[in-house]
C-alpha cells in the first residue's frame, strides 16, 4: 500500500490548524520539523509528519507559545518515528536545561526523579502523549480528507 501524502492545505485541514498561521510559524522558526520543500512547490506531509503538526496545534490550543509548542511537538514526533511500535511518548522537562528537556518512550521515563536520568536530566515534570491514539486519529481524518479531494490532489 502506498503511504498517503497530503499537501500543506490538506494536512492543515486534518490537523485542524489554520494554514496561514502554520506557514507563519514555519517562517518564524517556531515549527522546525515541517517536511522540506523548495520555493514554488507544495510541501507534502506523510503520516509520520502529521504527528508533529497535530501535536503542535494541540499544544497551541493548550496555551503554549509557538516556539515551545514547536519544540515539544518536533521532539515527541522524532521519538515516535524512532519508536514506531510505542504507544506513549513522554516529554521530560528539566529544571535547568534550555530547551527544557527531551522526548522518549514512556517506559524510559526515570522512576526516581531525585537522581539525574540517562539524559543527565534533573526531572521537573513529565507530559505523556498517547501517540497510538494520535496515529489512529490522523489515519482516520486523512482518509476522510483523501476521499473528498482524491488520492492525487
Amino acid at each position: 500500500m502506498v503511504e498517503p501524502r497530503l499537501t500543506t492545505a490538506a494536512a492543515c485541514k486534518v490537523a485542524q490548524l489554520n494554514r496561514d498561521r502554520f506557514n507563519e510559524h514555519v517562517a518564524s522558526g517556531a515549527f522546525t520539523c515541517a517536511p522540506a520543500t523548495v520555493p514554488g512547490r507544495s510541501r507534502y506531509f506523510k503520516p509520520k509528519d502529521m504527528i508533529a503538526l497535530r501535536l503542535f496545534r494541540d499544544l497551541l490550543e493548550d496555551g503554549l507559545n509557538a516556539r515551545a509548542a514547536g519544540h515539544i511537538a518536533c521532539e515527541v514526533s522524532k521519538a515516535a518515528r524512532q519508536n514506531p511500535s510505542v504507544k506513549q511518548i513522554s516529554y521530560v522537562f528539566d529544571w535547568f536545561a534550555s530547551p527544557s528537556g527531551y522526548a522518549c518512550p514512556f517506559s524510559e521515563v526515570p522512576e526516581d526523579w531525585e537522581i539525574p536520568s540517562m539524559h543527565d536530566t534533573d526531572v521537573r515534570q513529565v507530559w505523556t502523549f498517547n501517540v497510538s491514539k494520535l496515529r489512529k486519529l490522523i489515519a482516520h481524518y486523512t482518509e476522510i480528507e483523501r476521499s473528498i479531494i482524491g488520492p492525487e490532489d
